[in-house]
């Protein structure tokens, strides 16, 4: 069987690499790979000169490079190399994420979730989340949960520190369930939601809180599998639609948004709509937890398009 060459784009945001390595090791699971990373430095001036590099390339040609199948990319820094690299190898050129409305043509595939609310066409294919990293090894166990809260983001919602402390309160308090807590802030928690945060469960027997700069790469990952239930935060989508890859019985703490009808709010109302996570609401009501959750795999499914697109033999 061939061995596909792919040059994976990486701008160093966790959640974007996340998004195109779950890809990655998806594929692997239905053909042979070979995969080359490309760091790229993320600012201005460094957008600027790839832009012109790529699109001088359209005028000038420097004949084709070396041969790469695929190139995969998530994220608005890594579009001009994705497409730069796709036009000089000839690979099929793939992103994550909605491209700007005039990018669209330059991109074989774009994998865009529901809530941009783009239409399906030939080159766009839609997915109820983001793709990630994450996997269900039904090894949950049903006493330990999860606890993860996002952060500041005056575009999309308002912080209330102590507002959301108050939640996080009652879900480790309640008497419902014996239940082992561990609860972990992200790069964008405050610091002093942080402080808050540690403030309330000193000294506490079955509640753990992690700092994310204390926690390694990979360490979410293996929370996702142990815990059968998980808590996020509404403005954290990428940790949601986590929690439900990994098979976990997810709850959303809610989030006072800036507009109702934006990207996350319109999310966050599909997953109760289809029945994929459950409210902070409805938990308040029924104080009382599923021993499963309802499973997504986005990387699954995405690596079987790129594969029903240009190798349908594989998946036979």
């Amino acid at each position: 069987m061939k061995t596909y060459k792919i040059t994976a784009i990486l701008d160093g945001r966790p959640g974007h690499e996340k998004q195109t390595q779950g890809i990655i090791n998806a594929l692997e699971k239905y053909v042979p790979v070979e995969i080359t990373y490309l760091k790229i430095k993320i600012s201005l001036f460094s957008d600027i000169i790839n832009w012109l590099k790529t699109f001088a390339g359209f005028y000038w040609k420097t004949g084709k490079t070396d041969d790469v199948d695929f190139v995969i990319g998530t994220g608005t820094h890594t579009h001009p190399h994705v497409i730069k690299i796709g036009n000089d190898s000839g690979a099929k050129k793939i992103i994550c994420m909605s491209p700007a409305f005039f990018l669209i043509k330059m991109f074989d595939l774009c994998f865009v979730p529901n809530h941009d609310r783009f239409k399906l066409s030939k080159n766009i294919f839609l997915t109820i989340g983001p793709p990630n990293i994450s996997e269900n090894k039904n090894i949950h166990k049903n006493d330990k949960g999860l606890v993860l809260i996002g952060g500041r983001d005056d575009k999309s919602h308002v912080w209330d520190s102590d507002k959301i402390l108050g939640y996080i309160e009652k879900i480790v308090s309640s008497e419902s369930e014996n239940i082992n807590w561990t609860i972990s802030s992200s790069p964008r928690t405050p610091v002093e939601m942080e402080n808050k945060i540690s403030r309330f469960t000193a000294g506490m027997e079955k509640v753990s809180f992690f700092r994310f700069s204390d926690t390694k790469k990979g360490w979410v990952e293996k929370q996702y599998d142990a815990s059968s239930i998980v808590w996020v935060t509404a403005d954290s989508m990428s940790m949601i639609y986590e929690a439900l890859t990994a098979g976990c019985t997810t709850y959303i703490i809610p989030m006072e948004w800036k507009q109702k009808g934006n990207k996350f709010s319109f999310s966050e109302q599909d997953l109760y709509k289809n029945k994929l996570a459950i409210s902070y609401n409805k938990w308040i009501q029924n104080r009382g937890y599923s021993k499963c959750g309802k499973s997504i795999n986005e990387s699954d499914k995405c690596a079987r398009e790129i594969l029903r697109r240009w190798c349908p033999e594989s998946l036979q």
